[in-house]
């Protein structure tokens, strides 16, 4: 019986010390990959989605994704960016794609450079769908293109997988900074999703 309990705890203590090496790993890449601020040009630029307050007002870190991309595309008057997001939470008249849009448009950048992804409910929809409404804009198979796509940096890696899991590997990434406190609590939400996705992606 000892014994038996003996062996149960070994193996619960190696399990646990495994998880906790894992969550350790994909923290540390969390942290690396938020820096990634790529500056040269690009053909499209995926700019994901998030929260909208009320009917249409963007939350400070979507506005902060919003804010980076019209930086970006000011400097890089050929790209075209593709606003991503369907989601209608409760009281929201429009979706995220066409708010993030409204928002780019009135701090400067043409209407006709921005392409409108309003169908989607998951970030792999976000890539799923862009990269459709990307071959079919510019009539080109997407690896011939050079895409990159713009989210919070915390969400950079794990959006980075997703990307390739659904076939788009190699996409740019442009990190909008969180403060110390959204970074922490998104860098946790992050891990609460890590060993889902690292099964996926395994399973690819």
């Amino acid at each position: 019986m000892k014994k038996s309990l003996k062996t149960t705890l070994g193996i619960v203590g190696a399990v646990g010390t495994a998880v906790f090496a894992a969550e350790n790993i994909f923290l540390t890449k969390i942290i690396s990959e938020a820096k990634k601020d790529y500056s040269g040009e690009l053909d499209y630029l995926f700019v994901l989605g998030g929260l909208i307050i009320g009917e249409e007002t963007p939350s400070e870190h979507l506005m902060k994704r919003i804010e980076k991309a019209a930086s970006y595309l000011s400097s890089h008057p050929e790209t075209v960016a593709v606003t991503c997001g369907g989601c209608f939470r409760k009281g929201q008249k429009k979706s995220e794609a066409l708010i993030i849009k409204e928002h780019l448009v009135s701090m400067g950048i043409e209407e006709e450079r921005i392409l409108l992804e309003d169908k989607s409910t998951t970030t792999n929809e976000n890539f799923r769908f862009g990269k459709a409404i990307v071959e079919n804009h510019s009539k080109k198979e997407f690896y011939e293109l050079n895409v990159g796509f713009l989210s919070s940096d915390y969400h950079l890696f794990r959006a980075g997988i997703i990307a390739k899991i659904n076939g788009l590997p190699g996409l740019r990434k442009i990190g909008a900074e969180s403060t110390v406190k959204d970074f922490t609590r998104g860098a946790l939400r992050e891990l609460m999703v890590a060993p889902d996705l690292i099964n996926n992606y395994l399973k690819k």
